[in-house]
């Protein structure tokens, strides 16, 4: 298999295999168009014009979609393009709740998504990789937080607390769901537990949410358009609530028989 040598950072690197290619595109260090070599050849050309590159990014596991294709296809106006995920942060509470959190996976892939398609222009066909490594998904807030378009920059305000947070309250809530509700807890302190950590992930995003409502506001952004994640969640949130519940009932009618 041929090896490629790039650039970055106006050093010439390499020579790496098509799947290190892979993980170098996944990592924002090259793209589509960016020039490669490879090591039995002098001559520089884009990825994109590469057949046997592109054979491999478009067989492996995961798949690379062409950027212009993709933003052709989703017919972008970019002056109508909304300041990351904006909606009324009452939308974004009762969604949260009646979905039993799931919206706000939603909520943060639509603001991952903004950063990584819009801003750097890459496909987010990944983002269950980044969605594993939760440093990924701080840096999102974090970005919210510094943000220039937003007036991050000169407002003094960080985000990161509220990622990290938000992470820790999502995967206790996720390995209980998982685990099933806590056998050694009363049925009225585990249902409580589960409730204070959903309203504790919906406190770290309503202030994230205000500034990204003002930063729109100021700019004349109108609100983001629903797609198919938001109906999904919805669902899956609605059977969440029906899982919930069930195991509520189960356990109240074993307390009293």
């Amino acid at each position: 298999m041929a090896k490629y040598y790039y650039t970055y950072e106006g050093k010439t690197l390499g020579p790496v295999s098509p799947k290190e290619v892979l993980d170098l595109i996944l990592d924002d260090v090259l793209s589509m168009d960016s020039s490669v070599m490879e090591s039995s050849s002098p001559q520089w050309l884009k990825i994109r014009d590469i057949p046997e590159l592109m054979r491999y990014l478009h067989e492996s596991e995961v798949q690379i979609t062409d950027w212009a294709e993709d933003k052709g296809f989703a017919s972008i106006d970019e002056e109508n393009v909304p300041l990351f995920f904006h909606i009324p942060v009452s939308r974004l509470v009762w969604l949260s709740l009646i979905t039993f959190g799931f919206y706000e996976i939603y909520w943060i892939y639509r603001n991952w998504r903004f950063l990584r398609f819009h801003r750097k222009g890459r496909t987010a066909a990944y983002f269950g990789r980044d969605l594993r490594n939760p440093v990924d998904l701080v840096g999102v807030f974090s970005q919210i937080s510094t943000d220039q378009e937003l007036g991050g920059r000169y407002n003094g305000r960080d985000f990161t607390l509220n990622g990290w947070l938000w992470i820790v309250a999502l995967l206790t809530q996720v390995a209980r769901s998982i685990l099933g509700f806590t056998p050694f807890l009363s049925v009225w302190v585990d249902f409580a537990l589960t409730f204070g950590l959903l309203a504790l992930s919906i406190l770290c995003l309503v202030p994230v949410q205000k500034h990204i409502n003002e930063g729109n506001a100021k700019a004349g952004k109108p609100l983001s358009r629903p797609t198919f994640g938001h109906y999904a969640s919805i669902v899956v949130g609605l059977l969440a609530w029906l899982l919930v519940l069930f195991s509520l009932i189960s356990r109240l009618v074993r307390l009293f028989a």
